[in-house]
C-alpha cells in the first residue's frame, strides 16, 4: 500500500515537467519548481504529443502518449462513460428507496399507524396484505438492502483492481436486473426479501469503483467538477425513486417497480457493453520514458480502439487477503478522511435521508396526499441537489485552481472545503424552514413553502457533498477505491440507522422542534469540516497513521 508521503508525492510533487504552463508554445517553455527555473524544450523533454493532445502540459496525473490510456481518450468518450457510472451508481439508493407500495382507495399514509409506538409510519399495505405480516417488518424490505449496499462496495473494490472495471461493471447490471426481474414474481417474504439482499450486493459496485473510474479518465483540474456528477446521481436516486414510481404504484402496484427497475439495469448493461471502455490503465509511464523505450515496443498505432472493448485480461494475480477487505476500515485513523466523511454523513442523514423517510408519513398526514402526490414532493428535493451541483463541482474546481495559482503553483486538497461552508449553512436553513413550515401548515391545505425548504437543504448538501468526497479522495489520490469504499460505509451506516429513530422526536416533539434538534447536528458537522481545514496537511504527515494503513 502506498503510503501518505508516496500519495502526497504521486499528486503534488511530479518531475519539473508538471509544472509547464498551458500557455507556453510546444517549442519553448519555462518550467519551475520552487526556486528551480530553467528553459526545457518541450520536444526534447518528450511533452510535444501531450501538449499537441491537451494544449497543455501542466497535467496530473500525466498522461502517456498512447491513445488507448483514458487520460488521452476524446471528451465525448470520457462524459459518456462518466454519465454511464454515475447513472449506474444512482441505482442503489434507487432501488433501496423506490418501495412505495400503493395505499388502499381513499386511505392516505397518515391512516397507516402504529398503535404500539403511536406514530405515524409509511403505508406499507400492498405487501402486508400480499405477505401477511406487519408493516413494520415489511419497511425491512428497505432498510436491510440500504445496510448491504454500504458494506459490499468494500469487496467489489479488490476484485475490479485484477479483473478490472468493465467486467465489474456488466455482471453488476445483469445480475441485478435479473434480481429486479425475480422480485417482480415472489409470492412470499422471504424471497423477496432474498432477491433485494441480492440486487444491493450485485448493483453497488460504481458506488466505490466509480470514483476510481473517475480518476482514471480525469485530470486533478476537472476532478472536482466530474467527482460532482457521480456525487449527484447518488444523492438524488433515493429521492427520485418516490418521484418515479409515485403513480405507477398507485395505479399498477408494486410489482410494476421491480419489472420497471429490470429494464433500467439492464439498458445500462448495453450501455456498458457497447459505450464502457476499460479503464483501469496500469501501464502508464512518463511520455518521456515512452520515448525511450519506443524501440523495444510494439507501436502504439497497433492497439486497436475495440480492444478496450471486447478484450478481457487480468490485471493482478496476487491471492486474496483479508487486509485488502479490512483496509477502507483502517481509514478511520487518517482524520482527513473520516471527518469529512462523518461531516458529509451527518448532513445526508438529516437532509435526504430524513425528508425520504417522513415526507410520505407527514405530507399524507398534514395534507391528505395518495402515493402520487408525495412523489411529487420530491420535485423540489430533486432541483435543489442539481442545482447545488452546479455550483460545487465547476465552482470548487474554479476555487483550487484559483488559490493554487495564487499560492505560486503549489496545490493543497485544503483549498476545496471554502465552499463547503455555504452548503452546511444551506442544510440547516432549509432544514429549519422545512419544519417550520410543516408546524405551521393548515391542515388538508396543501403549500409550497415546506418544499422550497426542501430545495434549500438538497442545495447544501450537494455543496457538502461534492466537496467533501472530493477532497477526501484528493488526500489520498492513490488509495481512491479505499478512500470511497469508506466515505459509501459511512454514510450507508447511517442512512441504516436513522429511519430507526428518525420519526420518534418529529412525532414527540413536533416538526418545529425536531427540525430545529437535527439542524443544530448538522452545525455541529461544520467543525468537522473546519478541523481539516485547520490540520488538514499536518495530519496527513502523521507517521503513526501512515503506518497504520498500509
Amino acid at each position: 500500500m502506498t503510503s501518505t508521503s508516496e500519495s502526497s508525492l504521486h499528486a503534488h510533487t511530479m518531475p519539473d515537467l508538471l509544472q509547464a504552463s498551458a500557455s507556453l508554445s510546444p517549442s519553448n517553455a519555462s518550467i519551475s519548481k520552487g526556486s528551480f527555473s530553467t528553459d526545457v524544450s518541450i520536444e526534447a523533454a518528450g511533452l510535444d504529443t501531450v501538449y499537441r493532445r491537451h494544449g497543455r502540459v501542466d497535467l496530473v496525473p500525466m498522461p502517456s502518449d498512447s491513445p488507448s490510456d483514458p487520460l488521452n481518450w476524446p471528451a465525448w468518450r470520457k462524459n459518456l462513460l462518466l454519465g454511464i457510472v454515475a447513472a449506474h451508481a444512482m441505482q442503489g439508493p434507487f432501488s433501496a428507496g423506490k418501495l412505495i407500495p400503493r395505499s388502499p382507495t381513499g386511505a392516505t399514509p397518515a391512516d397507516e399507524l402504529n398503535s404500539d409506538k403511536g406514530m405515524v409510519i409509511p403505508a406499507f399495505t400492498d405487501f402486508s396484505q400480499d405477505f401477511n405480516i406487519s408493516l413494520n417488518k415489511a419497511a425491512y424490505l428497505i432498510s436491510v438492502p440500504i445496510l448491504f449496499l454500504g458494506i459490499f462496495p468494500i469487496l467489489w473494490s479488490p476484485i475490479s483492481e485484477r479483473i478490472g472495471r468493465r467486467p465489474v461493471y456488466l455482471i453488476s447490471a445483469l445480475v441485478s436486473a435479473a434480481c429486479a426481474f425475480a422480485g417482480a414474481y415472489c409470492t412470499s417474504y422471504n424471497t423477496l426479501m432474498v432477491t433485494r439482499i441480492f440486487q444491493a450486493i450485485f448493483i453497488c459496485p460504481p458506488q466505490s469503483t466509480g470514483a476510481c473510474t473517475v480518476s482514471e479518465m480525469f485530470f486533478e483540474h476537472e476532478r472536482g467538477r466530474k467527482m460532482g456528477v457521480w456525487t449527484l446521481l447518488v444523492t438524488i436516486g433515493a429521492l427520485a425513486a418516490p418521484l418515479v414510481v409515485g403513480y405507477l404504484v398507485e395505479l399498477k402496484g408494486w410489482r410494476t417497480e421491480f419489472y420497471l427497475l429490470a429494464a433500467i439495469h439492464l439498458t445500462i448493461f448495453f450501455l456498458h457493453l457497447f459505450f464502457g471502455p476499460e479503464t483501469l490503465y496500469p501501464e502508464r509511464s512518463l511520455p518521456s520514458k515512452e520515448l525511450e523505450q519506443e524501440k523495444c515496443e510494439a507501436p502504439q498505432s497497433e492497439i486497436k480502439w475495440y480492444d478496450q472493448y471486447i478484450g478481457f485480461r487480468i490485471y493482478s494475480k496476487e491471492p486474496f487477503h483479508v487486509r485488502e477487505i479490512l483496509r477502507p476500515f483502517a481509514m478511520i485513523v487518517r482524520p482527513v478522511v473520516v471527518l469529512p466523511s462523518l461531516a458529509y454523513a451527518i448532513t445526508c442523514a438529516y437532509t435526504s435521508v430524513l425528508m425520504s423517510v417522513l415526507v410520505p408519513s407527514i405530507f399524507g398526514e398534514i395534507f391528505h396526499l395518495t402515493s402520487g402526490q408525495v412523489g411529487l414532493q420530491f420535485i423540489a428535493l430533486t432541483v435543489g441537489a442539481v442545482i447545488g451541483e452546479l455550483l460545487a463541482g465547476r465552482g470548487s474546481d474554479m476555487l483550487v485552481n484559483w488559490r493554487t495559482k495564487r499560492a505560486g503553483g503549489k496545490r493543497l486538497p485544503e483549498y476545496r472545503l471554502l465552499l463547503a461552508y455555504p452548503g452546511f449553512i444551506f442544510s440547516f436553513i432549509g432544514l429549519i424552514v422545512w419544519g417550520v413550515q410543516l408546524q405551521n401548515a393548515t391542515p388538508g391545505v396543501w403549500n409550497v413553502t415546506p418544499d422550497i425548504g426542501s430545495g434549500i437543504a438538497l442545495f447544501g448538501l450537494q455543496l457538502v457533498t461534492t466537496v467533501c468526497a472530493t477532497y477526501s479522495i484528493e488526500s489520498y489520490v492513490p488509495e481512491t477505491k479505499d478512500v470511497s469504499a469508506f466515505i459509501v460505509l459511512t454514510r450507508q451506516i447511517f442512512a441504516f440507522i436513522a429511519p430507526f429513530y428518525l420519526p420518534i422526536p418529529f412525532a414527540s416533539w413536533g416538526n418545529a422542534r425536531a427540525a430545529g434538534l437535527f439542524a443544530s447536528l448538522i452545525g455541529l458537522a461544520t467543525f468537522m469540516v473546519l478541523a481539516c481545514q485547520i490540520w488538514g496537511p499536518a495530519m496527513r504527515r502523521w507517521k503513526t497513521l501512515k503506518n497504520c494503513c498500509r
